[in-house]
């Protein structure tokens, strides 16, 4: 299962591309199949996997119960993990529509004849993603019942204050087999909280490190790199726009170098393009044409150029960070100060955190950029060296993956619709 399945968020995409070369490494001859609603955007970026319809999920899930005579082609043994109680008879009304049946066929085929669950790098589970975050967690459920093994590559967790979130979690995640983590600040008090043991738990840092770091070129490293990220879960909003632009202009001017536009998500909502347009000034602004496609290689080439980069959304300092770029990231919401501190606390003094709402907020971000100016070529072997570190201990703990599995014993855990 990908962080998100419409392909448009390119630190998910990282995420899963890292994700997936380490699996196929592992087991050469794996089929690997990933759950989107994107065919052809994942194709392209993935032409080794095989997608299966996301809404597949839904069909699956709204029945709760897997009568053998409706999924005759699944393993008996997993099969039998969901008799046909009474309860749930008036739901298989639901597959006598044509569409929807063989939908759920298709997820029932593709999860209970595998032999692995991965869920791929994201920051999912948490209330800003409640609905989604129960999906997950239910299909996990649902595997381990069945005695499939299960992992999380690359997670971010939390905040989590919805009491149906943390007991759903708190019933399933202590039975996953492994679960890598992409920092220690807030993912690690969160998981011990909700009962997992921390012999399953590995601190990787973020799978995106991978990609960012083995793509770093020498660049210009003379432009000033920005993103900002306008989205309910962020909670900024387009106030902060005008003040953001004034500290980015006086910047440019101060340092005569150019404003240089780095969009992560192209999503439908909560575009960071169209965020973009409407923050850099026109003569600079360099965002057009960019909404369809952007490709990870341009956005890993366009930050190589900057000597720092101006943060709004977490795989922009990922990718900048990797590349030995300090970043002065902006935050608000609870969900993005756990992540950028997360992501501070595995890169150390190249990454400042700055909140939106404090008072002096332009002040503050006007230092930073000064700061990290002056400070960008003695930060950045430092910043490589943490991009490197990271990346060693996600490869060498991806590699015990397989004895993680063997030794593994996921014990019951209900059902969420059985």
């Amino acid at each position: 299962m990908p962080g998100t399945d419409d392909c448009a968020n390119l630190g998910d995409l990282a995420m899963l591309q890292i994700a997936v070369g380490r699996l196929k490494a592992l087991w050469p001859d794996a089929r690997i199949q990933v759950f989107t609603s994107a065919f052809d955007a994942l194709k392209k970026h993935h032409p080794d996997v095989e997608p299966v319809p996301m809404r597949s999920i839904k069909c699956w899930l709204r029945v709760g119960a897997l009568p053998r005579w409706f999924f005759p082609r699944i393993q008996p043994e997993r099969r039998r993990c969901f008799p046909l109680t009474f309860n749930r008879l008036w739901q298989l009304g639901g597959l006598l529509y044509l569409p929807d049946y063989r939908l759920a066929r298709q997820f029932a085929e593709a999860l209970f004849n595998s032999n692995l669950l991965v869920l791929s790098g994201c920051g999912l589970i948490t209330d800003e993603f409640q609905y989604a975050a129960l999906r997950v967690l239910d299909v996990f459920g649902t595997a381990i019942k069945c005695g499939i093994p299960t992992v999380m590559l690359s997670q971010g967790f939390g905040p989590i204050h919805s009491e149906l979130l943390r007991k759903r979690a708190a019933a399933v995640l202590p039975r996953v087999n492994a679960i890598f983590v992409r920092e220690q600040h807030a993912s690690l008090p969160l998981l011990k909280q909700l009962g997992v043991s921390h012999e399953k738990i590995f601190v990787t840092g973020d799978d995106a490190i991978g990609l960012a770091f083995r793509n770093n070129k020498t660049g210009r490293r003379t432009h000033l790199g920005v993103n900002l990220r306008l989205a309910k879960y962020a909670a900024l909003d387009g106030k902060i726009l005008d003040e953001v632009r004034e500290v980015l202009i006086g910047k440019a001017r101060q340092f005569q170098t150019r404003l240089v536009g780095i969009p992560i998500t192209c999503s439908d909502t909560d575009s960071d393009v169209q965020t973009l347009e409407r923050l850099l000034p026109q003569p600079q602004n360099d965002v057009k044409g960019m909404e369809n496609p952007v490709t990870l290689p341009e956005i890993i080439r366009r930050i190589s150029d900057c000597r720092v980069v101006v943060a709004g959304s977490y795989h922009a300092g990922v990718f900048a960070l990797s590349q030995g770029i300090p970043v002065a990231a902006i935050v608000q919401s609870e969900y993005y100060q756990d992540k950028f501190h997360g992501l501070a606390g595995q890169f150390g003094a190249g990454c400042v955190v700055l909140r939106a709402d404090d008072r002096g907020f332009a002040g503050n971000l006007d230092a930073t950029v000064d700061q990290l100016w002056h400070d960008a070529d003695a930060l950045r072997p430092k910043l490589l060296a943490a991009a490197e570190q990271q990346m060693q201990a996600a490869c060498n703990t991806y590699a015990r993956l397989p004895e993680m599995i063997r030794q593994g014993k996921p014990g019951q855990v209900p059902c969420y619709n059985s």
